[in-house]
């Protein structure tokens, strides 16, 4: 063998042996760093969809507690208990007819399936959702815990299949109804659809092609899956797991109360990269994760670049090797320190490279991540700002009406009323008239409560919005409010509306407070005329309430949508103060503006501005 083969093979020996091992190297370093990376990545959108979860059903507990300050059904509760077995007496059917009105409009708004109120034995006595009344009135709550628990708080039961939805899926949400006076008269029980839930399941932005989430229980000492999975549709409240078979860890820890991430085998026995999370309030385990092969494919890509590179440059060998490990590393560390920063919630972190390989493409991807993270965290962070102070002014609120407000309030009527039964007829004119005074003076402070009540949950009421028939809609108004209008000559005159994006329940309640406003305040004109139109400009249209009122001083015009705000006296016209309000703060809540224009003993005319179908998307957007 000649020297000049020797120093070859010497060459080759000592530059292609030390880049394979080398190379190999990098490639498991590489490896482990991109693992770290993607188990932040799973971390971050599982906790992400846990407080998503989390917040979902605070929002529900909230609506539920509003429910238990309902005065209808601490009023009617008992009115049918006391009649149940005779439904046809007129009490019954106006406490029925009382609950309909406001739980079917809570029911709509907020997207429940069925509204049930049940005695203190646990049997239901009022339905909202008419398909469903005789399937559940006058017959037992099925779950008992339910029962049992709803007693002292809010308790939300197991998922379950719903009556309503073929394949669908609901849980309930049960609280302690109590009456007038605080005295615990049974329960309220919200159907709760889980479609919200499962879709956020389904929702696997950020995941990949073989990325998949789901939500599972404790069953015994086993698993049961709560929410389809991707091998088997069916699987919800049907596939189980036992905690002695070798598979399925993710979700085994998840609803055994752990937290945590890493690699480990799934249900159906492949090799994943997993984060999960326990939900306490939900006693659920939320599991993200994604095929372990898809998840390393990239760095699998790269272990042929040393080889590659070896062969390719064999004259730098181990210099080429260096470099190699350099333009791996770097990049992946620098994603990594991206992830940690992340996890340590510094959202404006990038780590995007101009680079055209697959690393290259990664850091794009991830910084594309991250923004939609941002995003996601922004409007979630907003979201339950809003949603802290509301519940913290709803708190107050409630705090205030309910201990400084009602109680010595229906002490007073409570009183006053007993003393007129049993005195009455021996009170001189004088009295008689003093005793009038203060039992409609305590109705009218209770009213007052009420409304302040009502304008309350209008902002904080969930909006559901959809394209609206707005001309429709201020027929119905109209006709609702026939009854306002007996023995009175009315020329009602309604123009071309055009068709409007909003919540209708919202959108009915400001037609009728402002069409109501017109007729009362028209009452004193032989002939009262009222005008319903819509200016329509190049950048919005304004609708307006016209009538041919008493009117009001216009230097006054910023007081009238204040709460309690009034510019006549209680004498001349009845209320409270607190209609207008309410208007404006629909108006507001739907992106639109309200103002007033009038002229003392000629009339008022009421503006208000609303998004049409594209300019509502551009708004919600």
């Amino acid at each position: 063998m000649s020297i000049r083969v020797k120093l070859l093979s010497a060459f080759l020996a000592f530059s292609i042996i030390p880049m394979v091992l080398l190379g190999a190297l990098i490639f498991a370093k590489a490896r482990g760093e991109f693992q770290a990376i993607r188990i932040a990545q799973l971390e971050t959108i599982a906790d992400l969809k846990k407080d998503k979860i989390e917040f979902f059903f605070r929002e529900r507990t909230s609506d539920v507690m509003s429910a238990t300050s309902f005065r209808n059904i601490r009023q009617h509760l008992p009115v049918l208990e006391r009649y149940a077995g005779d439904k046809g007496n007129p009490e019954y059917v106006r406490a029925w007819e009382a609950l309909d009105d406001q739980m079917r409009q809570v029911q709509e708004a907020h997207g429940y399936l069925n509204i049930m109120l049940a005695n203190t034995a646990g049997t239901v006595l009022y339905v909202s959702d008419a398909r469903l009344k005789d399937r559940y009135r006058d017959k037992p709550l099925a779950d008992r815990r339910a029962y049992e628990e709803g007693r002292e708080r809010v308790y939300f039961t197991d998922i379950f299949r719903s009556a309503l939805k073929e394949r669908g899926f609901e849980m309930m949400a049960v609280a302690p109804a109590k009456d007038l006076k605080g005295n615990f008269i049974g329960e309220i029980i919200f159907e709760i659809d889980m479609e919200p839930i499962y879709a956020l399941i389904r929702d696997t932005t950020g995941l990949g092609r073989t990325g998949e989430e789901l939500i599972a229980k404790r069953d015994g000492d086993a698993v049961l899956y709560l929410s389809p999975i991707r091998s088997d549709p069916d699987a919800a409240l049907k596939r189980r797991i036992s905690f002695t078979e070798k598979k399925g860890f993710p979700a085994q820890r998840a609803v055994r109360g752990e937290s945590g991430s890493g690699l480990a085998i799934d249900y159906s026995g492949v090799e994943v990269l997993a984060a999960w999370r326990y939900i306490p309030s939900l006693r659920w385990g939320l599991v993200t994760k994604i095929v372990a092969s898809e998840a390393f494919a990239p760095v699998s890509h790269l272990k042929t670049v040393p080889v590659s590179l070896g062969l390719a440059i064999m004259i730098l060998g181990i210099i080429a090797a260096v470099l190699i490990a350099r333009s791996l590393s770097e990049p992946i560390k620098a994603l990594r320190r991206g992830a940690e920063r992340i996890e340590k919630g510094d959202l404006q972190c990038r780590v995007g490279s101009d680079a055209k390989d697959e690393i290259g493409h990664l850091s794009r991807a991830f910084d594309c991540m991250t923004v939609s993270l941002e995003e996601m965290t922004a409007k979630l962070t907003k979201k339950a700002a809003e949603l802290e102070a509301a519940n913290k002014e709803l708190e107050g609120f409630s705090y205030s009406v309910s201990h400084d407000l009602r109680a010595p309030l229906r002490h007073m009527a409570g009183f006053a009323e007993l003393l007129q039964k049993k005195e009455w007829s021996r009170l001189d004119e004088t009295s008689r008239r003093y005793m009038t005074v203060i039992v409609d003076a305590s109705k009218k402070m209770g009213r007052l409560i009420d409304d302040l009540l009502a304008f309350s949950r209008i902002g904080r009421s969930e909006m559901r919005m959809v394209s609206v028939d707005f001309t429709k809609l201020v027929g119905e108004t109209i006709e609702e409010l026939r009854h306002d209008t007996e023995g009175r000559e009315v020329a009602w005159s309604v123009g071309e509306l055009p068709d409007v994006k909003g919540d209708a329940a919202l959108l009915s309640l400001m037609l009728a407070n402002l069409i109501s406003n017109a007729l009362k305040f028209t009452r004193p004109r032989p002939r009262a005329e009222i005008e319903l139109g819509c200016l329509r400009g190049q950048d919005e249209n304004v609708f307006f309430v016209r009538d041919n009122g008493v009117g009001f001083d216009t230097r006054y015009s910023d007081k009238l949508f204040g709460v309690f705000q009034r510019l006549h006296r209680q004498e001349e016209f009845e209320g409270t103060g607190i209609g207008l309000a309410n208007v404006h703060r629909i108006v507001a809540r739907h992106g639109g503006k309200i103002w007033a224009e009038g002229t003392v003993g000629e009339g008022a005319t009421f503006y208000f501005t609303l998004p049409g179908t594209e300019e509502a998307q551009e708004w919600q957007n």
